[in-house]
């Protein structure tokens, strides 16, 4: 190869090209984006539709299973889950791998309203976001003293949660603790009765009486005036004076019949605690295309503009901020990349021992480095915690071929050559090697482009980092640092200092025992194989007890409480409940902040629920996992606390925590039976724990049943007798007022006396159509009946979730491939499952990495073969790959790690680094057989040869992992454990390359020579 020799004689022109590659990499580095992911489009489309006061088997029937119904062809969706809960219906479309989310929602959209005409009437018009998670970007908590949080609201509504929303990429502001302002009317059905009073004709006065409409305008003969009806009401006295019959000269108005007052609106209530103070929780969301880091930072410049502004009572707090885990976990890995390259370049150093020859690679660092964020901001990638990490790992690799390069180029001196002579011969020689290793490490990460969702992006992200880094490497290997050589490297033919002679003693002497070692293994190789296999075989079953996740556990730097209440128990105990927990949480010297949130009525199993907010990493000893766990023993012994504490991973998920659905053709309550004999049989499996059902008929539900035929004969309208209910129970929406410049409700509903019993109920009346009252007591029948809070679907099938824990002692592998091989036995044959949560991310995902894995094998093989001209040699330098492998993995079960998305991209980058041992074995023994050496001199000379630049090079890669192994503070979890991989398989990796690369060389060079005698002996015949 001509490059290394043109770039010798024109050192100028070496120079000026890492020159064009550092000024590239700087102007790169300024306009690339700061995420903590790889953006990629969240594949999930939800569907949220409100029906107020209605019951979730309403929901259910009259909203979920027609919008279901209308999206279910639509290409692009793989498949569908919703919950209908009292009030709500939440219908989550989670979409195909690599299809365009805004098509696919733009055909839902279209899906969604033409479905409209089959949805009820008095609905809200269903909310559809695409990419929409559920993870808040951020939460913010406001107090209030001496006035009222209904007040707090209003002046949120008014002058904050508005400009919140106008920010770049903010999705969605959900205010918590406080509803509007609405005037309530809330109606005594007694006084309608003695005024024979029904609830249409007080409708239908409210909206005649409640009108602002133009009067047009007077004009003279030079000016026109606007003329405006002021027949708008503002106030509740207004309201009350509002009359609704004139009964023979005596006016019944609306305070007659009726309190009125300004109040809160109809939706669902929430009550939120700030460490024990009520006040508001605006819970913020970002847009699918946002930044989070940039959408984060931009909002506190907001608030911190607009809190200045603030009336002195009211008082704000972050009580969460994703940015704040983003940004630390990469505060932290931008300090391993700078320890990386302190310990790499004294590795270097002491190595070699010498500072000029030292500069040689080191030198190479920041020039690779920095081209590499060059050609990130090109390739349209983004500074995330992914591809930081590919350039932490980065730091050890980019030196090896300058190292490799340096080495034999210094061999060389030693025998005698000029520098500009042994520049010359000695990166001629290497040429060859270097673009064998460089190419052997992009090829691992080929396979990538096969595979699609989260997995892919991820992937792709890290593998091309660190592939285009290799490249580069390879690239400076054989352009600047042999030019650097020419110019910088001196031999001494006596070392000068102590350090530089005790290097040289230490290899040499490290050198001449391996060549004995080696000799001594080569006399004896089928006991080296047997000894290797017995071994492997015993990492192999260390190996396979790893615990399998999608991500592993980290430190998210807060912990998640679900208060479990009674059925039927009020808001008031939860809200003491809650105070409890406070009390315990804020009593943990950990915990910074607490907020905790009750909502009526109940959207889910857990309607009470805590978010503790921990101090920073460096002002705690404990972790999340260890408060979560503390908590629960205080649970314990606190008599009537029914709650359970949990530290999410990233995401929202927790790794201890398994769920599954449950799905047929068949009645909720036949899935409640199947259910719960499911569990029955579950709890004599000892992996799992707390298994439980959202299937819990604990929750009283009325039905209630029309006299038809009565109706039909005293002249009632059935839908007359529905609208009453609804608006007397679950309240309804008649008007709008005007305060201050904003629109509110005004609302009708019933007094609280007649909500609290069935009594009540038929006490009612329903004008029949000549205007007589009809009591309710004649007309239905009304019966209790036990109901479940949440209907689940699944694929439009009723589904039933099933949820346990892990017990201590089992992984969430063991667990998952125990379900698999049971639940078909365990279940009738109609009834299916299906993994949900962080069991379906696991396998799916371990589908994609194992395919990823076999595919990069495969890839390395055929372009080794094709580099070697040989199907032969690639196995010869493969073969320590499995042992690496397991290697890596018994290092991984020391430190309690598992396999995960992280730890895979490690094993995958190891099968190209450790390949490049053999390349330098393989090649120059094939080499020397050429220049005419017998294979076993040959292969004894080369191994030796080539020892101590593998031995530098190998150090210089785990050094420069060594930041990662011993990583604390965000995301050290997955730090820790891709650190641990490299270490781990590049230590066993190195050994057996250095022991059955030189065994499987000899045994193929045998089987070739065997081979090469019968096909001359088949000549001569």
């Amino acid at each position: 190869m001509k490059l290394p020799s043109f770039c010798i004689q024109r050192p100028v022109f070496a120079t000026v090209l890492s020159l064009i590659l550092v000024m590239i990499g700087i102007m790169g580095y300024q306009n690339l984006q700061t995420r903590f992911l790889p953006h990629f489009e969240q594949n999930r489309v939800q569907i949220t539709t409100t029906y107020i006061g209605a019951s979730a088997n309403l929901v259910e029937t009259s909203i979920t299973t027609p919008i279901e119904k209308a999206i279910s062809g639509i290409n692009g969706i793989d498949y569908v889950t919703s919950v209908s809960a009292q009030g709500s219906s939440t219908i989550t479309a989670i979409l195909d791998s690599g299809v365009n989310i805004y098509n696919v929602t733009s055909k839902i959209r279209n899906a969604v309203e033409m479905a409209a005409s089959t949805l009820p009437n008095n609905i809200q018009s269903p909310v559809i976001q695409e990419g929409y998670h559920g993870i808040d970007l951020m939460d913010i908590g406001f107090t209030i003293q001496g006035a009222s949080l209904h007040s707090l609201r209003d002046y949120l509504d008014r002058y904050v949660i508005n400009r919140i929303e106008e920010q770049s990429g903010i999705a969605a502001v959900v205010p918590l603790g406080a509803n509007k302002y609405a005037m309530r009317i809330t109606l005594h059905p007694t006084e309608m009765a003695a005024r024979k009073i029904n609830i249409n004709e007080i409708q239908q006065a409210i909206q005649n009486s409640n009108l602002q409409l133009p009067a047009g305008s007077i004009q003279t003969s030079t000016m026109q005036f606007p003329v405006t009806a002021k027949t708008s009401l503002k106030t509740a006295k207004q309201f009350g004076d509002i009359v609704i019959k004139n009964d023979k000269g005596e006016l019944i108005r609306l305070k007659d019949i009726a309190s009125i007052k300004l109040g809160s609106d109809l939706e669902s209530k929430s009550f939120v605690h700030i460490n024990g103070t009520p006040g508001i929780l605006l819970s913020v969301y970002n847009t699918n295309a946002a930044n989070p880091i940039t959408a984060a930072k931009q909002l506190r410049a907001l608030l911190a503009r607009i809190s200045t502004q603030f009336p002195s009572n009211i008082h704000y707090a972050i009580t969460f901020d994703e940015s704040n885990f983003m940004n630390d976990s990469i505060h932290e890995v931008y300090k391993s990349i700078g320890l990386s390259i302190l310990f790499v370049a004294i590795i270097i150093f002491f190595t070699l021992g010498k500072i000029r020859s030292s500069l040689i690679p080191i030198v190479t660092i920041p020039v690779c480095i920095l081209a590499t964020m060059g050609m990130m901001y090109f390739a349209g990638f983004s500074i995330n915690i992914i591809t930081l990490l590919a350039i932490v790992l980065s730091v050890g690799l980019v030196v090896d071929d300058a190292i490799v390069v340096l080495e034999n180029i210094h061999r060389h001196m030693e025998n005698g050559l000029t520098r500009i002579e042994a520049a010359l011969k000695g990166s001629q020689e290497i040429a060859t090697p270097v673009i064998a290793m460089t190419l052997t490490l992009a090829a691992v990460y080929a396979p990538i482009g096969l595979i699609q969702g989260v997995v892919a992006h991820i992937f792709a992200s890290f593998a091309f980092t660190l592939a285009i880094a290799v490249i580069i490497s390879g690239f400076v290997a054989l352009t600047l640092s042999p030019m650097m050589c020419s110019k910088f490297l001196v031999h001494d033919a006596m070392p000068q200092n102590t350090l530089n002679k005790n290097i040289e003693n230490f290899f040499h002497a490290l050198t001449k025992f391996y060549k004995n070692l080696l000799t001594h293994v080569l006399m004896h190789r089928l006991k080296i194989i047997i000894i290797t296999i017995i071994l492997a075989i015993a990492g192999f079953a260390v190996a396979a007890t790893l615990n399998k996740t999608f991500l592993p556990n980290e430190d998210m730097g807060f912990v998640i409480t679900l208060l479990k209440t009674p059925a039927g128990s009020s808001n008031q105990s939860a809200q003491q409940n809650l105070q409890k927990i406070n009390q315990l949480l804020l009593s943990n010297p950990a915990v910074d902040h607490n907020v905790g949130i009750s909502f009526v009525p109940a959207s889910n199993r857990h309607n009470n629920i805590t978010f503790t907010a921990l101090k920073n990493y460096n002002e705690r000893n404990e972790s999340a996992s260890e408060v979560a766990q503390w908590m629960n023993l205080q649970f314990k012994k606190t008599p009537g606390l029914n709650a359970i504490s949990i530290a999410p991973s990233f995401g929202g998920s927790t790794q201890n925590a398994i769920e599954f659905y449950i799905t047929a053709p068949n009645s909720y309550h036949y899935l409640f039976k199947v259910g719960n004999t499911l569990i029955k049989k579950l709890n004599n499996y000892p992996g799992l724990v707390n298994m439980s059902s959202n299937m819990q008929y604990n929750n009283q539900q009325y039905n209630l049943t029309v006299n038809r035929t009565l109706a039909n004969q005293l002249n009632v309208n059935i839908s007359t007798i529905d609208n009453t209910i609804a608006a007397m129970l679950g309240g309804t929406q008649v008007s709008t007022f005007d305060m201050g410049g904003e629109t509110y409700d005004v609302d009708m509903q019933a007094a609280k006396p007649y909500l609290q019993s069935v009594q009540s109920i038929e006490q009612l009346s329903v004008p029949n159509a000549a205007g007589q009252l009809i009591p309710l007591t004649n007309l239905i029948n009304v019966t209790p009946v036990p109901t479940q809070t949440n209907l689940l679907h699944y694929n439009r099938l009723r589904a039933a979730e099933i949820a346990g824990e892990i017990a201590p002692g089992y992984t969430l592998g063991e667990v998952v491939a125990y379900l698999q091989k049971s639940l078909p036995t365990l279940l009738p044959s109609h009834v299916k499952y299906t993994f949900m949560g962080q069991a379906r991310r696991v396998v799916t995902s371990s589908n994609s990495m194992a395919l990823v894995f076999l595919l990069a094998f495969i890839f390395i093989y055929l372009v080794l073969s094709a580099q070697f001209e040989s199907f032969v040699d690639p196995l010869i330098i493969l073969l320590a790959v499995p042992l690496s492998i397991i290697g890596a993995l018994v290092s991984l079960k020391m430190v309690n790690g598992s396999i995960n998305l992280y730890t895979m991209i490690g094993l995958i980058t190891l099968v190209g680094l450790i390949a490049k041992h053999g390349i330098l074995i393989t090649q120059f023994a094939n080499t020397l057989q050429k220049s005419g050496e017998n294979a076993h001199d040959a292969l004894v000379h080369a191994a030796s040869i080539r020892l101590r630049p593998i031995l530098m090079t190998t150090a210089a890669m785990i050094f420069g992992a060594l930041p990662l192994v011993f990583s604390s503070g965000a995301s050290a979890v997955s730090r820790e454990q891709i650190g641990t991989v490299f270490v781990g398989g590049l230590l066993c990796g190195t050994f057996f390359s250095l022991i059955l690369v030189p065994i499987s060389y000899s045994y193929f060079n045998q089987l070739k020579a065997f081979v090469k005698r019968r096909n001359t002996l088949t000549v001569n015949r």
